[in-house]
């Protein structure tokens, strides 16, 4: 067999210049370590090191992968490979565990607009994660409130649905369907007819799972598939090994186990991180200390952070000069570094706790940084995000979880969240009333809230299962004009969930408010009312079936 019918399997081009690579998964990181190291390129390197009798020679990669991985350290390799992951059936809750490692992965989750969860099986029941890591009694406890929320989504589901199709009944919807016009009456065909049915449907549909997605428990199952390289995967398991949640740890054990079957050595040093959980469990000594009167606050807002000028004209002092200017604004900048280390182990705004640590003492400060920092044993000992502060942009927001669950995959800034609880209060949808559903709607939000306080007595780690997606939640957002530009245009989109649309315009416009020529370059920010958000996707989507069909 020659040379060019060999690499035939593993390169799409066997001469030219550029060329993608096929048919070495778990290999492939090996072929390019050993190819940057030689005069030659890859597919010289290929045939030359790791083809024998016309064969790969896997035992070869595999013991260049240990000594560069393990015995140099080159952790850039592990960009070099990369596999696909899905985790099935597992809480909303835990998706966020997995989601919030953002370098070096990609992933997609199924989406609560287009997914009715009204249905219940005759064995499994409604479909919802019962922690095994509660006592028997607390998992009948769980259980019993949960099949009552479920029972309340799937007796809102129709009753909301029929409210919606008397709000856009089918004659009077309008949907731009090109040549075959944008009313029901248009409609010229039997095919016509069935296409403008099927995308008035699935808008009420999406508009139905909008609304009623607020009532889904951070315990409803979902799926999450991603695709990743060899060392955002250690990360991942590494931290989900580490994470408090029972349920994080077990998927991470079996996503280890998985990976290790097609990229094993890129995952073989993913273990749970010692120094991390040391160094959470030191933060809640010190939030217990020194910030255990902060109030949680229940306003629904989103605040962009400003500096605090005040306590920079205090340190600069009756005669200003160059040097005490800086020496004030460095003194502020830390203040805040301070607060962002503090921000996701406590419950209140930036703003308190800013405040609370102005009137500490420098020894106090010290301890928070000691605790953050913790015992750094080795170069890969990384603190968490608080010290990536430093964006010009750093929004302290109270939002609805879903709108954080919406928002918090932007990969170009920093997220941190703040432990969850119900008494921030409840975005509750207008609609409810008007369908004459409020009732049904409040005693659900009252269930989860009895739960939530039984699992908070009893089993704090799983508390957070019993939130709902329209449970106010308090979180931080920071990032520079380009992460800010990119979420805002994208998110404020006439498609978009009505309520993240409102929160990427409320961002738009603070940010136009400090700097306003710099907002003004965001010029695909959309404002316009848009209640059927899903309409005309849903019409588009009809006019792309018809054309392949032609």
């Amino acid at each position: 067999m020659s040379s060019r019918d060999l690499l035939e399997h593993y390169v799409t081009d066997t001469h030219g210049q550029v060329f993608a690579i096929k048919n070495l998964q778990g290999m492939v990181g090996a072929v390019m370590a050993r190819y940057s190291r030689t005069e030659g390129g890859l597919r010289e390197t290929l045939l030359r090191e790791f083809i024998k009798e016309e064969q790969l020679n896997p035992k070869k990669a595999s013991r260049l992968i240990e000594r560069v991985l393990i015995a140099y350290g080159d952790d850039s390799v592990g960009e070099l490979e990369g596999a696909h992951l899905s985790f099935e059936s597992i809480s909303m809750l835990a998706t966020k565990v997995i989601e919030h490692r953002r370098i070096g992965g990609s992933p997609i989750e199924q989406s609560t607009r287009y997914v009715r969860y009204d249905f219940k099986d005759e064995e499994t029941g409604y479909h919802y994660y019962l922690p095994e890591s509660i006592t028997e009694e607390g998992r009948k406890t769980f259980a019993h409130y949960m099949d009552r929320i479920f029972d309340h989504y799937s007796a809102m589901w129709q009753p909301l649905e029929a409210f919606l199709m008397k709000r856009k009944p089918l004659e009077e919807a309008e949907y731009d369907l090109a040549e075959m016009g944008s009313r029901y009456s248009e409609m010229k065909t039997p095919k016509e007819q069935s296409a403008f049915e099927r995308t008035w449907k699935n808008d009420l549909k999406t508009k139905t799972c909008d609304i009623l997605r607020s009532f889904l428990p951070l315990a409803t199952r979902a799926n999450v598939g991603l695709f990743g390289n060899g060392r955002f995967f250690q990360h991942l398991i590494s931290k989900m090994l580490t994470s408090p949640l029972k349920e994080a740890n077990t998927l991470g054990s079996s996503a280890l186990e998985e990976l290790t079957k097609v990229i094993p050595h890129y995952v073989k040093r993913a273990s749970r991180l010692e120094y991390l959980a040391e160094n959470d469990a030191a933060m809640k000594v010190v939030a217990a200390k020194y910030f255990a009167n902060l109030d949680a606050g229940r306003e629904d807002n989103i605040q962009l952070v400003e500096p605090d000028h005040g306590y920079i004209a205090e340190n600069i002092g009756p005669s200003p000069t160059a040097q005490s200017v800086r020496n004030a604004q460095l003194a502020e900048e830390d203040l805040n570094f301070h607060a962002a280390m503090v921000f996701g182990h406590v419950r209140g705004s930036f703003q308190q706790i800013r405040e609370t640590i102005k009137a500490l003492s420098p020894q106090a400060r010290m301890e928070i940084m000691d605790a953050y920092y913790g015992n750094r044993k080795a170069r890969r000992n990384r603190p968490e995000r608080g010290i990536e502060y430093g964006y010009p942009y750093n929004f302290d927001l109270v939002t609805e979880w879903a709108v954080y669950k919406d928002l918090m995959r932007h990969r170009m800034g920093t997220i941190q969240i703040q432990p969850m609880a119900p008494d921030l209060g409840f975005q509750m949808p207008s609609e409810l009333e008007e369908a004459g559903l409020l009732e049904m709607a409040e005693e659900t939000v009252k269930l989860a809230g009895e739960l939530y306080h039984f699992l908070a007595e009893h089993h704090p780690d799983e508390r957070e299962y019993a939130m709902l997606q329209g449970h106010r939640v308090r979180w931080s957002l920071a990032m520079n004009d380009r992460a800010l530009m990119h979420l805002v245009e994208l998110r404020s989109a006439p498609q978009g969930h009505i309520n993240y649309r409102r929160a990427a315009q409320d961002m738009h416009r603070l940010a136009g408010e400090r700097f306003p020529h710099r907002a003004e370059r965001m010029s695909f920010v959309n404002y316009e009312e848009s209640y059927w958000s899903r309409s005309q996707s849903e019409a588009r989507q009809r006019v792309k079936e018809s054309q392949l069909e032609e």
